[in-house]
């Protein structure tokens, strides 16, 4: 058997059950089971076999899902190939693949130049008369998918997870999951590897996936949330800040939700105590890698006594944290983390730069961290972020966090800025709540650091940059 087969059983379990809910229209485990099953005949007609690699430029829909489900069930290899992004971004995808083919929808066509296929009304009546493929790959270490890095540190880097190590990253998801069947909204982009990986865990688990394919204002979220029943949703930073700016703390904004979980990129203490008191009580911070999955979570019992903790590693996950040699370190030093377990995605298509960070099992995924005798997880920052000041070394997070502790700070981003000698020195940028003087939060800052972690400048901006899964991106800012 592979990943897919448990998911379509289902179809026999609970036939009539709502597998997704697309703008009102629901497609049962039956109807997603039989499209599946089509989809993959056709694609077979279309020369697809086992071992192929399928790129997939499509929206966040039903149709998204069960393209990927096909793909899997024949054995064949998905590549995301962002929908949002850039012609020439998605040509250096499909340029550094061996496509069979892509499925594209009409507005993506551009720059996925290769073998493609348009998701038209052609192909809907093609895949409909299909005959059904029931035939599957019967090897859990087949790849099931291409994973991308969020491109943080630059280009993205590639690895590709087999049905067996994807198994074990939707496991490691699944722990913070409350025991009963649930209604999980998905808002992650399925070209963020969380996004996938969620979906992929809640239809294992039979449970249903409420769709909605554009960005959402955090009036829409909580609308859909309470019109759809939803009990787990899967959001980024940025939109859950938004929910905080519209939260009046006499209530909780979702008193109802089962599990709402944050990932993707790093909270401040002080937001996750107030996301608890004013979004919802049941709020969970994940943490982890393209490479490895989810890595580790900090549950709504632990935020008080350790905020600024990422959590303790998933049963299936090993964190340690190791200096310059590659030692571990003594708990609460900071150092390099590296991770592994049976959920660790291989690279593909690795330069020799990029090999280094996959090394004698472990993968280190370029954060500094530290860990606790309890195994909580602190992270600094990326090494590539730190800056060095006068020989001192400055962590961006330390300085974010204070001007963060402003009350008058939406959000804050520091990078370095290098000098003619070759020193750095920190600067500031800052999405402000109400009119602010980069005066006020030098001030702010002299008070709460050491002399030389006060940023240079800080400049006021309206927003902050952001790479296609959500992150702040710091290369933008620092040039």
């Amino acid at each position: 058997m592979n990943l897919i087969e448990p998911i379509l059983w289902h179809a026999q379990m609970q036939p009539r059950a709502a597998a997704l809910i697309e703008r009102e229209q629901t497609v049962t485990y039956a109807q997603l089971a039989d499209r599946v099953l089509r989809t993959a005949g056709h694609l077979a007609k279309l020369g697809v076999v086992r071992g192929d690699q399928v790129g997939l430029c499509l929206k966040d829909d039903s149709h998204h899902v069960v393209a990927l489900l096909a793909v899997a069930h024949m054995g064949a290899t998905a590549v995301q190939i962002d929908a949002r992004s850039r012609p020439a971004e998605r040509a250096r995808i499909v340029d550094a693949f061996p496509l069979r083919l892509a499925l594209v929808m009409p507005e993506s066509e551009k720059g996925v130049n290769c073998p493609k296929v348009v998701l038209d009304s052609a192909w809907h009546s093609a895949v409909a008369a299909a005959d059904r493929n029931a035939a599957t790959a019967q090897d859990w270490h087949t790849p099931i998918a291409v994973i991308a890095s969020s491109g943080t540190t630059g280009l993205p880097k590639f690895t590709v997870a087999t049905h067996l190590e994807y198994h074990f990253q939707m496991v490691c998801y699944l722990e913070v999951m409350p025991p009963r069947r649930h209604r999980y909204f998905s808002t992650l982009p399925f070209y963020f590897s969380a996004g996938r990986m969620a979906c992929l865990s809640h239809l294992l688990r039979g449970d249903t996936l409420i769709l909605y394919p554009t960005v959402l204002s955090p009036e829409e979220f909580i609308e859909n949330v309470l019109r759809h029943e939803v009990t787990v949703a899967f959001i980024v930073p940025s939109l859950l800040r938004q929910l905080l700016a519209i939260a009046d703390g006499r209530l909780p904004l979702l008193p109802n939700i089962d599990l709402l979980i944050s990932g993707g990129a790093p909270l401040f203490a002080e937001e996750k105590r107030q996301f608890v008191d004013k979004v919802t009580p049941q709020f969970c911070e994940m943490y982890g890698t393209a490479a490895m999955g989810p890595m580790a979570a900090l549950q709504q019992k632990e935020i008080r006594e350790r905020p600024t903790s990422v959590g303790r590693p998933f049963s299936f996950v090993n964190i340690e944290i190791v200096d310059d040699n590659d030692q571990p370190i003594a708990a609460g030093a900071t150092g390099h983390l590296r991770c592994r377990g049976p959920g660790l995605s291989l690279p593909i298509n690795a330069s020799k730069a990029d090999l280094k960070d996959f090394r004698d099992g472990w993968h280190y995924p370029g954060e500094l961290a530290a860990v606790d005798e309890l195994g909580y997880i602190f992270l600094q920052g990326r090494a590539s972020e730190v800056i060095f000041r006068g020989g001192a070394k400055i962590f961006p997070s330390e300085v974010e966090a204070v001007l963060q502790a402003h009350e008058g700070v939406a959000e804050a981003a520091v990078v370095g800025r290098t000098l003619t000698n070759n020193e750095q020195e920190p600067v500031a940028y800052v999405v402000a709540r109400h009119p602010l003087t980069p005066g006020e939060l030098l001030a702010h800052c002299r008070t709460h650091l050491t002399a030389f972690k006060v940023p240079r400048e800080i400049y006021i901006v309206t927003d902050l940059p952001r790479n296609s899964s959500g992150k702040v991106d710091k290369r933008a800012l620092a040039s």
